[in-house]
């Protein structure tokens, strides 16, 4: 891969990662409800949580992949019982994570940098957090995450539904988003031994977003 465009892809990360720090409670309240300009509801999260947790074991271990500032999905899964560990990149977001959700574990770092322990978890969840991560990245992420897994254990992500990438003004910061389409997704995953079980399109006003439940091999 070419050192310029790594670079590049660095810079579109960083971006993200500013921006959240600037909008984070804007963005979400501490009540978890999000921004009037998003269709993303508490209920909608908790609904997607439980749903996982009627598949892994009581207690299970489960990464939240670009977690925010914990709220709703990181405090929704530790109010199933299970072992929670949130990751974010954003200094804001985790200092609000931390405080928000005691009872699960917070990292800071870029997940695109993250190391654990292969077979170690049973579940990954990452809800809105790939779509802001160049494409390149996000291929590479998905054998990762399959590694992370023990055999049997579930991915479920919100991805994008159609190829678009851009960079836009939101909330009054400068955002990135890569998005491929719904059908690239499936093969990525399948190839990374992440079978796919089902997808789901989430729509959200004029547009949506794909909800991708796979299980590793």
């Amino acid at each position: 891969m070419e050192p310029a465009d790594t670079a590049a892809r660095a810079r579109q990360r960083d971006l993200v990662r500013r921006g959240y720090d600037a909008i984070s409670v804007m963005y979400r309240g501490d009540d978890g409800e999000s921004a009037p300009a998003s269709a993303e509801g508490v209920a909608r999260y908790a609904g997607w949580v439980d749903e996982l947790a009627g598949l892994v074991p009581p207690g299970a271990r489960v990464l939240d992949l670009g977690c925010g500032a914990g709220i709703p999905a990181t405090r929704e899964l530790a109010a199933n019982g299970l072992k929670v560990l949130g990751v974010d990149f954003s200094a804001v977001q985790v200092r609000r994570a931390r405080r928000l959700v005691p009872a699960a574990g917070i990292v800071q770092a870029d997940m695109t940098e993250l190391s654990l322990q292969p077979g170690s978890l049973d579940a990954v969840v990452s809800f809105y957090a790939l779509i802001h991560v160049p494409l390149a990245d996000q291929q590479v992420l998905f054998p990762r995450i399959r590694r992370w897994l023990r055999p049997g254990g579930y991915a479920l992500v919100i991805v994008g539904a159609d190829r678009w990438t851009g960079t836009e003004q939101y909330l009054g910061a400068t955002m990135f988003w890569d998005h491929a389409d719904t059908d690239t997704y499936l093969r990525w995953l399948q190839a990374a031994g992440l079978a796919p079980v089902w997808h789901r399109y989430i729509p959200e006003g004029d547009t949506g977003h794909s909800l991708i439940l796979a299980r590793a091999a």
